[in-house]
């Protein structure tokens, strides 16, 4: 299974829910092996969770976005995603 798959499945085990309407406030703390680039990090999320946790991935919909990394172990790798609606 490739990561784009495997990070979809991966959601939608842990979110059953509708897709969420903006706007939205997403935060993605990663941990993982080598260099990390926002844009491939932010992007990935975002095309993989397009339609299942947000409607869209547009900036009306996704207001805010913060991405942090941090380098670890393979082992050790983790994405923890917050998303808050704002009002």
């Amino acid at each position: 299974m490739d990561k784009r798959k495997a990070m979809l499945a991966s959601i939608k085990e842990q979110y059953t829910g509708d897709p969420l309407e903006g706007p939205l406030r997403v935060e993605i703390d990663v941990e993982g092996e080598g260099r990390a680039d926002t844009d491939n990090i932010a992007g990935a999320l975002m095309d993989c969770a397009n339609g299942v946790l947000w409607v869209d991935d547009r900036v009306s919909i996704i207001s805010e976005l913060q991405v942090r990394w941090k380098k670890a172990k393979k082992a050790d790798s983790v994405w923890i995603v917050r998303i808050y609606q704002l009002v």
